[in-house]
């Protein structure tokens, strides 16, 4: 395109190769070697130039076009303008592009010679010197011309008309060219321009004080339209012009284009506050033009018509941005022009209509404590504040109610505290008196003076005429303070009174004025005492149904004056009260299931059966179901459809809830109560009685525990079916626990009783079973017998075993305590028992065993007598009768045979000898012990050692350790049977009576000799010599010739001198020297001429003399 100049060559050179260039068609390349050639020798490349003759015109259109600046090709880098316009002066003298870019050179440099520009241009395109200028040239030439006048003549009107007159020749080419050539001097012409048209038209001088009067008189004309469509063309950008064309479009009537136009500058003030560059500098967005520019928006919206929303808007923005400019041209635009008044009532219906929508949102916000909406009161404040700073007293009363008002609710709490405050003070002026200091208390208390708010508060409420509004907030906020003090109840009665008043408000003021974060306690604080009220009526209702009496008429006379808070809670804890009060949480809270189920109560209290059931259908299945069920399933029965009942209990009940209805039969009627638990106790007997699964249990459980919850826990028959249902079920503590609550209201229940002694007898409690079945025998035997022959066989069986057991132990205290006979009181027990078991099983032998021992202990012996043959027969063949038939000839004085019969029980059933000896008076029993002794002896004298101790056996128990003798003798015969270890027991007995009485007082030593010896001899059969030993010495000390003619009889002295060698032989290896002396002395003593001894003792005697012992 352009051809690269290399130092060095000379200016033929270049000027050659340009021609070259030139004949190839190439102006641009050819041209700049030329400019180079010029560059370097002027003289010698205009004379080279000038032999080109026809070529020449080229080169001197492409300079042209260079200047003019819109050819395609454009000069290298190295060349400017200045020397293009010179070489082509050069070549074409009075060239008119050169001559152009000369003047253009000359502007740029300021306002010098800007006359001599003017003639010269006048005189080009008059044509005096050249013919005249067409096309881009000629409007080149006038806007030049225009820009020369402009600068020499700033303040006349002369240069506006050039360029005008240019503008309207051609528009599109006038502004190009001025936008392209005069870029530099477009903010100069811009401002001189607007002087001009400011001079000309005073009036869209909104600043200046001869607007005023100049509106009506100085209208814009068409020329004004022009010139401001000319500065918008040239500079598109300039605020100051575009604030020119709104203000010129509103004083001709083009209300809506001054409106778009005000949109756009505000718009773009908007943008340049988020960007640090601006194309219009010379125009910043402070707050007085902003402020101005909405004021002038609200005024062509004003007056367009159809905007007053967005001019309220406007106007509320302008006053809060920069309250004095806006009041300013407020009173230009808008008063002066007769609209001032308007716009204040437009301004007061749109806050107005704000504040409405505002309480809109808030009723609809699906989230009590959600903030939501709270950005609508802005506007609000705005145009308030507005039409407060309008005012020339900072607005009416009225006006700054409102404002505090919506502080408020904004959470501006500080701010409408002061202007509460003011109000509040203000001397002779009383209205709106309520709602400033309800205000006032919301203020306070949001503050934390909760002291001060409750005085606001209670002054409203105690007002002789208070305001219903005022009136309903002072009661919210007083509840709220009394909630904060922990008052539930008289916070529920507030707010019952609120809402009885104005539930709207009440909803209104607690969404908007209570702080969100005691909303939620708040709203459960009501629905708790709403159910707490309820249940209240409810139960005094049960108690006046359940205290109605035939002397009811009597109760006239009575005062029936009640307390003041009885004659309160009458007015406000009633149903009706909590109705009003459930409908309000219900609008507070539209989703939740608590206070649509607290509402249905409250209608059901009221009557308003129908109401409650449709009320319960509407709740939408997101909500639990069982509380709900549980109503509709009451509702349903009082109304008499007991198909719908069976349903919606069957459905409660696969729910697996119940409990549920605890709540709902606290505010139940009680025929309503009564109603479901016979319907819910007949079907579990329905159930009951068709299968016995598990399943069907379990759901007859479910039916009976919500029939015992209908009863208040009160229906046993219920409890009891409960607690059988649960023993089969495996939960039998849970059993239990059913039957303790039966018997605790009815301790004589005998099936209960029963059930619980039943069922600690399935978890092998023995005390407590015999207990409860024991004291069912004393209520009424024929239900128990019955009831223990319906459990199974291996049931019954431990059952009478225990009441067995429980009786033998009974009756054997009752002997150790006192003396047969005994009375029948001390009796009854071991009757009852004793017959109950004959009763249940007459084929087992004990109960009727127990039943001849019980008449024994009593006395009867006849009859016990009687018994026996009746049942065993008159000689009967097992040991246990026969010993009974030994009693009774106890009784009858045939002690001989008594004992033969006793003796034998020792055989089989000894333990139960000590027992049926008892049955015997003592005189008795100490004769029968002699006879038994004698027996004894005859039959020992004949061998008959197993009879004589069974004899003897029978005689030592019958009277104890108080006849040694008959311990003796067992002992013999027991010694004589080789049964040692018993015999070493029987003397043990004896001996130890031996040892604790003083041996003065005691038997002839020779027979306490004996008494040892007989033990040493058995000790020493059973191996145990050491014992043996001690009991030998002993006796050899107390009676050596006694005791050495024993030994001769029992042992024999070469055996026990064995063992008195083996024990002494024992010590002496244990260096026990003192104990083998002892018992090497007692073996002498019983054999002299033991050698074995004789040395031994001699080894001892040696070492205890020798004074030195070495091991």
């Amino acid at each position: 395109m352009t051809a690269m100049v290399r130092p060095g060559h000379n200016v033929s050179e270049l000027c050659l190769e340009g021609d070259k260039f030139l004949e190839a068609g190439e102006l641009s390349r050819a041209t700049s070697l030329y400019m180079s050639a010029f560059r370097t020798h002027a003289a010698s490349t205009v004379s080279h130039m000038r032999k080109l003759k026809s070529h020449l015109s080229g080169v001197i259109s492409t300079l042209e076009g260079w200047l003019d600046g819109h050819g395609e090709n454009q000069p290298l880098e190295g060349f400017n303008k200045g020397l293009v316009a010179v070489f082509l002066s050069t070549l074409c003298p009075n060239n008119l592009s050169a001559t152009i870019f000369k003047m253009e050179s000359l502007l740029q440099g300021g306002r010098h010679g800007c006359e001599e520009i003017f003639a010269r241009c006048t005189a080009l395109l008059d044509g005096k010197q050249n013919p005249h200028p067409q096309g881009a040239t000629g409007i080149v030439l006038e806007i030049t011309r225009a820009l020369a006048c402009l600068f020499s003549e700033p303040h006349s009107i002369k240069g506006l008309k050039l360029y005008l007159r240019a503008y309207q020749s051609n528009k599109s080419e006038t502004i190009t060219l001025v936008r392209r050539r005069q870029a530099q001097h477009v903010p100069k012409i811009v401002r001189a321009i607007t002087d001009q048209l400011l001079h000309m038209h005073p009036s869209l001088i909104l600043d200046s004080e001869c607007a005023v009067t100049a509106v009506e008189n100085d209208k814009p004309d068409e020329k004004a339209s022009t010139i401001i469509e000319f500065l918008l063309a040239i500079s598109p950008g300039h605020r100051e012009v575009q604030e020119l064309q709104a203000v010129h479009l509103f004083l001709t009537g083009r209300f809506g284009d001054s409106a778009d136009v005000y949109s756009a500058l505000l718009h773009h003030g908007h943008c340049q506050k988020t960007s640090e560059s601006s194309t219009d500098k010379s125009f910043q967005d402070t707050p007085e033009k902003r402020a101005r520019l909405l004021t002038g928006r609200a005024a062509a919206c004003l007056s367009a018509g159809g905007q007053t929303a967005e001019a309220c808007r406007d106007l509320g923005e302008a006053f809060e941005i920069h309250p004095a400019t806006a009041r300013v041209y407020f009173q230009k635009l808008f008063t002066d022009t007769g609209t001032g008044l308007a716009a204040r009532n437009h301004l007061r219906q749109q806050a107005e209509r704000g504040l409405s929508g505002y309480k809109d949102r808030v009723l609809i916000r699906p989230d009590l404590r959600s903030s939501e909406g709270v950005e609508l009161l802005d506007p609000v404040i705005t145009q308030l504040r507005a039409l407060c700073r309008l005012e020339p007293d900072g607005g009416g009363r009225e006006l700054r109610v409102r404002l505090a008002d919506c502080l408020l609710l904004r959470g501006e709490h500080k701010e409408a505290l002061s202007i509460c405050s003011q109000l509040a003070a203000a001397q002779g002026q009383q209205s709106y008196q309520n709602t400033v200091q309800v205000l006032r208390g919301y203020a306070r208390l949001l503050s934390e003076d909760h002291k001060g708010a409750l005085e606001d508060f209670q002054a409203v409420i105690e007002h002789n005429t208070p305001h219903p509004s005022s009136c309903v907030r002072a009661l919210c906020g007083r509840g709220l303070l009394r909630m904060l003090g922990g008052l539930n109840y008289l916070t529920a009665l507030d707010y019952v009174t609120a809402s009885r008043l104005q539930p709207q408000e009440t909803a209104l003021t607690v969404r908007c004025l209570v702080p969100w974060n005691y909303r939620g306690l708040l709203v459960t604080v009501l629905l708790e005492q709403g159910r707490v009220m309820l249940e209240g009526t409810g139960e005094q209702e049960s108690k006046s149904c359940s205290s109605e009496n035939p002397q009811q008429p009597q109760q006239g006379n009575q005062p029936q004056a009640k307390s003041k808070r009885d004659n309160h809670r009458s007015g406000l804890g009633t149903p009706a009260g909590v109705q009003s009060l459930a409908v309000l949480l219900m609008e507070l809270q539209p989703g939740a299931d608590g206070s649509q189920i607290l509402a249905a109560d409250a209608l059901y209290q009221l009557g308003r059966v129908e109401e409650a059931y449709r009320l319960l259908l509407s709740v939408g299945p997101t909500s639990p179901r069982a509380p709900i069920l549980a109503r509709l399933a009451l509702l349903q029965l009082h109304r008499g459809f007991l198909y719908d009942t069976n349903q919606l209990l069957k459905k409660l009940i696969q729910c697996g809830d119940t409990s549920c209805l605890r709540p709902l039969l606290a505010v139940a009627q009680q025929k309503d109560r009564g109603l479901l638990q016979a319907h819910c106790h007949s079907a579990a007997k329905r159930i009951l009685g068709g299968t016995r699964e598990e399943i069907a249990v379990r759901e007859a459980v479910a039916y009976l525990s919500i029939a015992i919850m209908a009863s208040g826990g009160e229906a046993a028959d219920s409890l009891l079916e409960r607690a059988r249902c649960y023993a089969q079920l495996g939960q039998r503590k849970t059993a239990i626990f059913d039957f303790s609550v039966i018997l605790k209201e009815h301790p004589k229940h005998v099936q209960a009783l029963c059930g619980r002694g039943f069922t600690y007898l399935m978890l092998n409690q023995q005390k407590e079973c015999t207990h409860d079945i024991l004291a069912a025998l004393h209520i009424n035997t024929d239900i128990v017998i019955k009831d223990i022959l319906s459990l199974k066989d291996k049931a019954r069986k431990l059952v009478c075993d225990w009441l067995h057991q429980f009786c033998r132990t009974n009756l054997s205290d009752i002997l150790v305590a006192h003396a047969v006979p005994c009375h029948e009181e001390q009796l009854r027990e071991a009757f009852i028992i004793g017959g109950a078991l004959m009763r249940t099983d007459c084929r087992d032998p004990r109960w009727h065993l127990l039943y001849v021992d019980t008449l024994l202990a009593k006395g009867e012996v006849k009859a016990a007598g009687a018994h026996l043959c009746q049942v065993f027969g008159q000689e009967p063949r097992d040991a246990v009768a026969q010993a009974r038939v030994g009693v009774v000839e106890a009784w009858q004085q045939n002690y001989r045979s008594a004992a033969c019969r006793l003796s034998k029980l020792t055989e089989k059933d000894s333990s139960s000898l000590d027992l049926l000896l008892a049955l015997i008076p003592l005189n008795q029993r100490k004769r029968v012990a002699q006879a038994a002794a004698q027996e004894a002896s005859n039959v020992s004298s004949g061998g008959q050692w197993h009879q004589a101790v069974s004899l003897l056996t029978v005689a030592v128990q019958a009277v104890g350790n108080h006849r040694l003798q008959y311990l003796r003798q067992r002992a013999a015969c027991l010694a004589q049977l080789g049964l040692h270890e018993r015999a070493i027991a029987d003397l043990d007995r004896v001996i130890q009576r031996h040892d604790g009485s003083d041996i003065s007082c005691s038997d002839d030593p020779k027979v306490w000799v004996e008494d040892l010896c007989r033990r040493g001899r058995s000790l020493v059969v059973c191996s145990r010599e050491g014992a043996a030993l001690e009991d030998f010495t002993r006796a050899l000390e107390l009676h050596r010739n006694r005791a050495i003619q024993c030994v001769e009889a029992g042992l024999g002295r070469l055996r026990l001198a064995e063992c008195f060698l083996r024990g002494a032989l024992q010590h002496y290896a244990n260096q026990q020297l003192d104990k083998a002396w002892t018992l090497i002395e007692c073996g002498l003593v019983v054999d002299s001429e033991n050698a074995e001894l004789r040395r031994l003792r001699a080894r001892v005697k040696r070492e205890v003399a020798s004074p030195c012992n070495v091991n």
